[in-house]
């Protein structure tokens, strides 16, 4: 399985937050980014089943504030 690194996923929720004026979506960024930083920080304690678990849930978190976004935006 390729990994997901939780960290470049945070640097990723960065760099959105520097371009995004919407509060709504910064603020759902912001979590986001604090979740994947949260997970960086315990990946070496979870499993590799928890840490796949994990990358999922936070995965699917963010696809959902995105596709909300891009849906008020319309």
């Amino acid at each position: 399985m390729s990994q997901v690194d939780p960290w470049e996923k945070a640097a990723d929720c960065e760099r959105a937050l520097r371009i995004t004026v919407d509060p709504v979506h910064r603020e759902g960024l912001s979590n986001i980014r604090e979740f994947w930083i949260a997970l960086a920080q315990e990946s070496r304690f979870l499993s590799d089943e928890a840490l796949a678990t994990q990358i999922e849930t936070i995965g699917r978190l963010q696809a959902r504030l995105d596709r909300d976004t891009h849906a008020r935006v319309r």
